[in-house]
């Protein structure tokens, strides 16, 4: 396993969420790289990871949810606590823009794409599970991908690499495991 950690790579921060129901989780297909992922995105400014993962669940798949700490309960405290992720992660973006900025002569100035226009070259991901607070009709936002499906463990295990980022892959069948769901 490579160290990805760099610490002049551009680093933007994003938060995903994870709904199980029946024993199937639901993805999204992603507009720009074609494969199944978990509804997710950027967090906005001053905003906490587990709201843009509620915010972005809400945007790509029409439900509401909200998120939820498998590993803690709350109480009464004078500090607020938040859900924790159940799952990090740092992954590459763009790692040849990184690689070009650090080549060049002003190794400061971001490469910024039509396809990835806030220059991000990694991204920490904070992946939450939620529960729906109402329904779980899919009815996707305008302009979100409108490819929107349940799967099982089996189905998840089924998708090829072209379809599913093989971490992606291992992070689900992870939640499954916590769930107890085969």
């Amino acid at each position: 396993m490579s160290n990805l950690l760099s610490f002049n790579a551009h680093k933007c921060q994003t938060a995903a969420a994870v709904l199980l129901h029946d024993g199937k989780v639901l993805l999204v297909k992603h507009k720009k790289l074609g494969v199944w992922i978990t509804p997710g995105g950027h967090l906005d400014d001053g905003e906490l990871p587990h709201q843009a993962a509620e915010r972005e669940f809400l945007e790509e798949t029409g439900i509401t949810a909200r998120a939820i700490d498998p590993f803690m309960e709350s109480w009464e405290s004078v500090s607020q606590y938040f859900p924790s992720p159940i799952l990090t992660n740092l992954h590459w973006v763009v790692q040849e823009n990184y690689d070009t900025r650090m080549e060049s002569d002003n190794p400061s100035v971001l490469h910024k794409t039509k396809l990835w226009p806030l220059g991000c070259e990694q991204h920490v991901s904070f992946i939450f599970l939620v529960e729906a607070t109402a329904g779980v009709e899919i009815t996707p936002g305008p302009g979100e991908s409108q490819e929107v499906s349940w799967f099982s463990p089996d189905e998840v295990r089924a998708l090829d690499a072209a379809e599913i980022y093989s971490d992606s892959r291992e992070e689900l069948l992870h939640v499954f495991s916590l769930a107890q769901i085969t």
